[in-house]
């Protein structure tokens, strides 16, 4: 066999190759779809964070979704698994203590959470309802420090804030619990805040 027929058996041999290869070859699943409305989930944060994204990028995403992270134990150890900062964790347990809605009763004694008043009904500085039984959940870890739920006065009407864990920002820092105060001879409602 001389060279020319050796090289042109050769081309023959690699189209064939290539056109059954390619015959052959599945195209690529389809990516899933992205929803634009859907709130970022646990796994999105551990992508994020993942990826390299800052704190603050994370928790302007977070802030922007108005989503509500219900997060459990397990929830917060994967979360720090997969590289979370605490900054993140802490805001993702909080958002859910931001929900207008009460948590249910821990028990089936307990009597139900009151409706809450509307705005015709409420009068500032009128006493809070009774407050919501809640059970207390596992610490995400050591050094935070529960603040137990209480209802707040926001737009003009009692609001539950849920008891949630909170990483104090200093050590030997206190939580002040939110109340009524005067100021220049009014009674004006005073959030919650570390000292």
């Amino acid at each position: 066999m001389n060279a020319k027929n050796y090289f042109f058996s050769a081309i023959v041999v690699t189209a064939l190759f290539l056109a059954i290869v390619r015959t052959n070859a599945q195209p690529p699943p389809p990516p899933p779809p992205v929803s634009d409305n859907q709130p970022p989930g646990v796994a999105d944060v551990k992508a994020l964070a993942k990826a390299g994204v800052s704190d603050e990028v994370i928790l302007s995403h977070l802030r922007n979704s108005h989503a509500s992270f219900h997060l459990n134990t397990a929830d917060i150890l994967s979360l720090k698994d997969g590289g979370v900062s605490e900054k993140v964790i802490d805001f993702m347990i909080n958002t859910a203590s931001a929900s207008p809605v009460p948590p249910s009763p821990v028990s089936a004694s307990a009597p139900p959470p009151p409706a809450p008043m509307s705005q015709a009904e409420a009068v500032e500085g009128a006493p809070p309802p009774p407050a919501v039984v809640e059970q207390v959940v596992p610490a995400p870890a050591p050094e935070y420090v529960w603040i137990e739920g209480q209802w707040v006065w926001r737009h003009h009407r009692w609001v539950w804030l849920a008891g949630r864990w909170a990483l104090p920002p200093h050590p030997g820092a206190v939580w002040i619990v939110g109340g009524w105060e005067r100021h220049g001879g009014r009674s004006v409602w005073v959030e919650g805040y570390w000292r």
